[in-house]
């Protein structure tokens, strides 16, 4: 790139601290004002588990394993603070940390944008990752992301600087990343080889690879052994060629998959069938993960480098985040060949977007009109709040009451009849009622939820189901009245007093809820007289 003009520095440190702090500030606010209850659901339930089983017992888990268990470890560091005697607070805990590490990573990010743009840019470099409205939603989930993108983001930045000392410290950043995630492993292995290119020529750094390597080992080694004491597992390459679990190495095999449409023989035509899926969701949730900033910029970005290229100086540094991005396409590109639909696989090329955007913005020619940041910068965050307040589904109170009902389905059962109420947090419901006793692993990296569903689905009636569920452990019976369940569930809700063996033991209304659930017991002794 042509960087005369838009390399050209007018804040001094005071103002950069003060502008960073003030986006910093709103971000949080968007945040907060988007986040959803305390309790966790999906893979933040996990994390919990295993971070409150490390910090209950003052060691790594022997129960539970998770091999990329970095953001746990953290968790559970925060969580010896504190007494563990509110698990809903060290939930909401872990939600905040989240949302702050997301927020601060405004930080690298522009930081690397100053590596290629003035002040004035590098700032709205820094807003468009921190409100795209993607972002703003998963730090609040209590999952890996915002600390994996942290980390991601300041290992790159710190490779791109000119000071070899400062390079080790990124592969030593390099290696935290990998805690946190598997992709670090690419991740570094994409660093290694710039590291080659950059010093190919100075035979004295280039020698230096050794200690390269011995620094991002060292970041991994104790996490690695404590895990290989512990699980006879070091959690990385043990992962790697692991042939039992639904890794790479089974698509190669052609191992069957169950429930997998993509996997059998091995064969051209199931290739071909994991490509073209791939290659399908990557794009479709690319261009979702580009609205709504993105989608509008970045081809404006796209158009002004084409149409400059004889103007581009394409260098080291440019080489290297387009490379990174590319490295860390290929296990989303996995990911969606295997059918999953989250946008978060694609947060780490987010810094390239943002450095395609810069570009043509920077062709307005603003120079150091603070006047046009501040309107680019208010523009984004208006944006993407009216996005973020037009997608968003969440209500809280109804959030919290779901919570409850839940926690009190729970505490009397461990089996419920599914298409029934909703019960989204099972997982968090069976860790609150039953703190500080954790939910025993289905697996060693995942939990089980006490609470599980049976089918209604395939039953003439009610009589039938309750019948034939009894040996499977059903004692009571929840029901929201929605269409959503079979027309017998609805009719209890309804008409609960044409069935004598089921006792009401909660009407969510009694409690003054909005979501209206009954909950009823089920007296066995006289469903035998309709049999």
């Amino acid at each position: 790139m042509d960087y005369d003009i838009i390399k050209q520095s007018s804040f001094s440190r005071k103002g950069i601290f003060l502008c960073l702090l003030s986006i910093g500030i709103i971000g949080l606010l968007v945040r907060l004002y988007f986040e959803p209850p305390s309790a966790l659901t999906g893979d933040a339930t996990n994390y919990f588990v295993y971070a409150a089983d490390t910090g209950l017992k003052g060691k790594l888990s022997d129960v539970y394993f998770l091999g990329n268990s970095g953001w746990s470890l953290l968790l559970s560091a925060f969580f010896s603070m504190t007494k563990y005697d509110d698990p809903l607070f060290l939930m909401e805990l872990q939600r905040s940390l989240s949302i702050f590490i997301s927020v601060v990573t405004i930080i690298p990010v522009y930081f690397l944008c100053r590596r290629f743009f003035n002040q004035s840019y590098s700032l709205i470099g820094a807003s468009l990752f921190l409100f795209q409205p993607h972002i703003i939603i998963n730090s609040s989930l209590g999952i890996t992301e915002p600390l994996f993108l942290f980390l991601g983001i300041s290992s790159l930045t710190l490779f791109l600087n000119n000071n070899h000392k400062i390079i080790y410290v990124s592969f030593a950043v390099a290696g935290l990343f990998t805690l946190i995630r598997f992709e670090g492993l690419l991740f570094f292995a994409m660093l290694s080889i710039m590291f080659f290119v950059k010093y190919r020529n100075e035979k004295r750094y280039f020698l230096r690879y050794p200690l390269v390597l011995a620094i991002y080992v060292l970041v991994l080694l104790p996490v690695a052994y404590s895990n290989f004491e512990t699980h006879e597992r070091d959690g990385f390459v043990s992962e790697l060629f692991d042939t039992s679990s639904a890794s790479y190495q089974t698509f190669i095999e052609g191992k069957p998959d169950i429930g997998d449409q993509l996997y059998g023989d091995a064969s051209s035509a199931n290739m071909q069938n994991f490509l073209t899926i791939g290659i399908k969701n990557t794009i479709f949730f690319f261009g979702v993960a580009a609205i709504p900033i993105f989608i509008f910029i970045v081809p404006v970005g796209v158009v002004l480098i084409i149409k400059n290229k004889n103007n581009l100086k394409i260098d080291f540094k440019i080489v290297t985040v387009i490379l990174v991005s590319i490295t860390m396409l290929i296990p989303a590109f996995y990911t969606y060949a295997r059918g999953s639909d989250d946008v978060r696989f694609l947060f780490m090329i987010f810094p390239l977007l943002a450095l395609i955007s810069l570009y043509g913005i920077s062709k307005l020619r603003m120079k150091n009109n603070h006047f046009i940041m501040v309107g680019i910068t208010a523009a984004i965050v208006l944006t993407s709040f009216l996005y973020l307040d037009f997608k968003n589904e969440i209500d809280v109170d109804y959030e919290n009451e779901v919570f409850l009902i839940t926690q009190f389905i729970t505490s009397k059962t461990s089996l419920i009849n599914d298409n029934s109420a909703d019960i989204r947090y099972r997982t968090a419901a069976t860790i609150v009622t039953y703190w500080p006793n954790l939910p025993t692993p289905t697996s060693e990296s995942q939990i089980e939820r006490s609470l599980k569903l049976i089918s209604p689905t395939g039953h003439n009636s009610l009589i039938e189901f309750v019948d034939l569920s009894k040996d499977k452990g059903l004692t009571h019976l929840a029901v929201d009245g929605r269409e959503h369940q079979p027309e017998f569930l609805r009719d209890v809700f309804y008409h609960d007093e044409k069935y004598d063996y089921l006792t009401k033991v909660y009407d969510s209304k009694d409690h003054g809820m909005s979501y209206h659930v009954k909950i009823f017991k089920i007296d066995y002794n006289k469903v035998k007289n309709y049999l």
